[in-house]
Parts: C-alpha cells; structure tokens; sequence
C-alpha cells in the first residue's frame, strides 16, 4: 500500500469510522482501509483515497482470510482483487461500483439457511458488480443468490468461477440481501 498523507490518513480514517457506527455489530478496523467482522468474514476493503478501485488484501487480511503469504494465492487468476486463494480458500465478492471499482466487500463461508443482509455491513442497495472464484478441483462451490429485500425479489445468482462487472440498470444498487449455498 503506497503512503498516504497525513490528510488522505483522516479521509480514510472518518470513513471507516462513519461504517463502523453504521454497523455496530463487532466490526474491527484491521488495516488502514479494511474492516473485519467475525474474525474474518466478511472483510469490508476501501479504496485508497484518490484511487478508484480497493487494493488486493492487506497482509493483515491475508491472515484473517486463512491466505497467508500472497504465494498462497494462485497468480494466474485474476479476480479483480477478490481473493482466490488455495482449493479450501475460495471467496465471492461484491463492487460498490461498475468495472469492480469503489469499496469491495468479501465472504468465503456458506450462508445457506440463515442468509446475511447487506445492511449488517454498510452495503445495502450498494451492489453494482461481483466476483464469485468458489470452484475447486472437484468442481464444489457455492451459488450465491441476491435479492431485494429480505429474500423477496431475486435479483440475480453467482454460479461459481463467474464475474459481472456491472449489473443491469434494473437490478444496480437494489441488493439487500443474499444466501450462498454450496453446490
């Protein structure tokens, strides 16, 4: 991560301040631009300021993704700063923006039966693209269906080792909710 001045420090800093009182639900700042909830997942990562796209995860994130070292995660595949880790360590994420720009927000357990809504981590109806690398060597992963409201609407399903930089304009910012099942 390139040095931020002590001005782009306090821009960063008052916005995860602001999503962590949004939140309020055990949020934990673990890096300049990240928060984690439940140790790990999800992890809320943050454009630098002047920058329009979240960096790859922090060192800090690495380790509470199970990632490691950036060995750990397989260089031919590009996921848009979605980790993609080892066969065990696959994620799906959401863009705040088109072309995966603006804050990125990152899970890797399955939410089947209780499902997660965006509200608990300051990304309700904030949803433009996603990113979904949870496919390993026996072809298991995890179908991510979204929805407007609290399991109303459908809006759309991730099947595994897909991405869609930019949802349909009927469907852009409307995301509340989501289950992610495996398959």
């Amino acid at each position: 991560m390139r040095a931020l001045s002590a001005d782009e420090r306090q821009e960063l800093q008052a916005e995860i301040d602001a999503t962590l009182a949004e939140t309020g639900n055990g949020g934990v700042q673990i890096s300049a631009n990240e928060i984690a909830w439940n140790g790990g997942e999800p992890i809320l990562v943050f454009p630098l300021p002047g920058e329009t796209k979240a960096p790859p995860s922090s060192a800090a994130a690495r380790d509470a993704e199970g990632l490691g070292s950036t060995s750990d995660v397989e260089p031919q595949v590009d996921w848009e700063g979605c980790p993609a880790g080892a066969d065990d360590n696959r994620w799906y994420c959401f863009y705040q923006y088109g072309g995966f720009e603006g804050r990125r927000l990152q899970w890797n357990w399955a939410h089947c039966q209780t499902g997660v809504r965006f509200s608990d981590y300051g990304f309700d109806n904030k949803t433009t693209g996603w990113v979904n690398t949870t496919r390993n060597r026996d072809n298991v992963g995890m179908r991510v269906t979204v929805f407007d409201g609290w399991f109303v609407d459908t809006l759309w399903r991730e099947q595994p080792w897909t991405k869609v930089s930019r949802v349909d304009s009927f469907h852009d910012n409307k995301a509340s909710s989501f289950r992610a099942c495996r398959i």
